[in-house]
C-alpha cells in the first residue's frame, strides 16, 4: 500500500533530521510501538514518562509516511458538524469530540514550550464557510450550538465577510481559538528525541512480519529475522492497520495537495488564518512560517490513481486558489497525494480490541490526525499505568 506520492513538502524542505539502525539482534521490552510517524512519536512522548523500557519500530525511514502528507492543520472542528455528529453519537459526545480536540490544539502548545524546536507550531484562527444560500440557516444553528457550548467564535455573513476574504462567503464561523499549523515532520523528530532522553529505543528500517502470543507476552518476528518481545504493543501504523484488524473501520480515499513558493503578500485573506468550505469533498488552505500556501482536497475513492487523474486534480487546486485570491501571485512549488481514511462518524479508532490481547491502537482516522493522537496518546498511557479503561473510550473504541 503506498501511502504518499510525489514531493510531499515536508521531507523535501528539511534534511533528514535523524537517522537511525535497523533491529540487528533479538529484544525484549515493556511496550513495542509499530510505526514511526507523529503517531508513534506522540505515543513514545506520552508513555516515555512511565519509567517502562519502551522500543519503537518502523519498517520505513521515520516520518516518511503519511506524516510527509500531512497539511498539519490542527483544528477543533471534526469532519462533521456538531449538528451531524449529533445525529451519529448524540449531542454529549459531539460536544466532548469537538472540546477534546480544542483541549489536544493546547496540549500541543504545551508540549512544544518543552522542546528546543518549536517545529514552526503557530496558533491560527479558522474560517468555516459555504457559498451555498441554502445552507445559511444551518450554518447559524451551527453557529448558535457552539456559542452555547463556549466556543470562541463569530458569525459572519455575506456583508461583514466582504472586508476581510477576497472569495465570496453567503454565511460562516470564524474560530478564534482552537486552530494552529505545524511542521509534521520536524514535530514527530522533537519528539522522539526527548522520549530518547527518558530511555526510548528506535529502529527503522525494521518491518515486523508476524507475532504470536506467550506466556502473557508477545512475541513479534521481523523481516531481518530477529524478534521483540513486549509485554505490551501499541499499534501506529495509521492505514496500514487494516491490513491487521480486517475489519471494515476505516474508508480509504486519495487526497490531493499543492504547496507554492513563499508569496509576497496574502491580500483578501483575513489574519493568514485557516480555511476550510463545506463542499463533498472539502477543501482546506493554511500557511507557513515561511510564507507558503499550502491547499488541499479533491478527495477520491481510488488508492492509486492514474497520472491524468492526479494531475487534473492538482489543476483543480490551483485553479481554486486563483479563484479565492486573485491578487495573490503564487507559483506552485510542491504537488502530491497521499491516502486519507474516512470513519463513520469522524472519529478515532483508540484504545483496545477484542481479537488482540496486550495490543492497543492509536488510529488517527480523519482529518485531524495529530490531534487524535495527542488524545491517543493520553488515553493509552492512562489505559496501561493504570490498567483500566478509560472514561471516554466509548467514544474511540472499537465497538462504538
Amino acid at each position: 500500500m503506498k501511502l504518499v506520492s510525489y514531493n510531499p513538502i515536508w521531507t523535501n524542505k528539511n534534511p533528514v533530521l535523524n537517522k537511525y539502525t535497523y533491529l540487528s539482534k533479538n529484544e525484549d521490552c515493556d511496550i513495542l510501538i509499530i510505526g514511526g510517524g507523529i503517531t508513534g512519536a506522540i505515543l513514545s512522548y506520552y508513555l516515555s514518562f512511565l519509567g517502562k523500557k519502551i522500543i519503537l519500530v518502523d519498517k520505513n525511514i521515520i516520518g516518511y509516511g503519511s506524516t510527509s502528507a500531512s497539511t498539519s492543520i490542527l483544528q477543533y472542528e471534526v469532519d462533521f458538524d456538531i449538528l451531524e455528529l449529533e445525529k451519529k453519537i448524540g449531542i454529549v459526545n459531539a460536544l466532548k469530540a469537538y472540546k477534546a480536540n480544542e483541549a489536544a490544539v493546547y496540549e500541543i502548545e504545551r508540549i512544544i514550550k518543552t522542546l528546543k524546536d518549536k517545529c514552526d507550531f503557530t496558533k491560527r484562527e479558522s474560517l468555516y464557510f459555504t457559498q451555498d444560500k441554502s445552507k445559511i440557516q444551518k450554518f447559524k444553528e451551527e453557529y448558535k450550538i457552539r456559542r452555547a457550548a463556549d466556543f470562541d467564535i463569530e458569525f459572519l455573513d455575506k456583508n461583514t465577510a466582504k472586508d476581510k476574504f477576497s472569495f465570496p462567503i453567503e454565511a460562516a464561523i470564524y474560530s478564534k481559538c482552537g486552530g494552529a499549523e505545524i511542521d509534521p515532520y520536524r514535530f514527530a523528530h522533537e519528539l522522539i528525541k526527548d522520549s530518547q532522553s527518558r530511555g526510548l529505543i528506535v529502529y527503522e528500517n525494521t518491518a515486523i512480519l508476524k507475532y504470536q502470543h506467550k506466556n502473557n507476552k508477545v512475541i513479534l518476528f521481523t523481516d531481518k529475522h530477529k524478534k521483540i518481545t513486549a509485554q505490551k504493543v501499541v499499534v501506529a501504523t495509521g492505514y496500514q492497520a487494516k491490513n491487521l484488524i480486517k475489519e471494515n473501520i476505516v474508508k480509504l480515499n486519495t487526497s490531493f495537495t499543492i504547496a507554492t513558493k513563499p508569496v509576497s503578500s496574502f491580500e483578501g485573506w483575513y489574519d493568514r488564518c485557516i480555511i476550510r468550505n463545506d463542499c463533498t469533498p472539502y477543501n482546506y488552505l493554511r500557511t507557513t512560517q515561511d510564507n507558503r500556501i499550502i491547499i488541499g482536497g479533491e478527495d477520491i475513492p481510488i488508492i492509486n490513481p492514474p497520472q491524468i487523474i492526479t494531475q487534473n486534480k492538482y489543476q483543480k487546486l490551483e485553479q481554486r486558489l486563483c479563484q479565492m485570491f486573485p491578487n495573490i501571485n503564487f507559483e506552485v512549488d510542491y504537488k502530491f497525494h497521499g491516502l486519507f481514511g474516512d470513519t463513520k462518524d469522524g472519529l478515532p479508532y483508540i484504545g483496545v480490541h477484542p481479537k488482540f490481547k496486550n495490543f492497543y491502537f492509536a488510529l488517527g482516522y480523519g482529518s485531524n490526525g495529530i490531534l487524535y493522537s495527542i488524545i491517543a496518546g493520553q488515553i493509552i498511557r492512562d489505559m496501561i499505568s493504570e490498567e483500566k479503561i478509560h472514561q471516554d473510550i466509548h467514544m474511540y473504541g472499537f465497538r462504538r
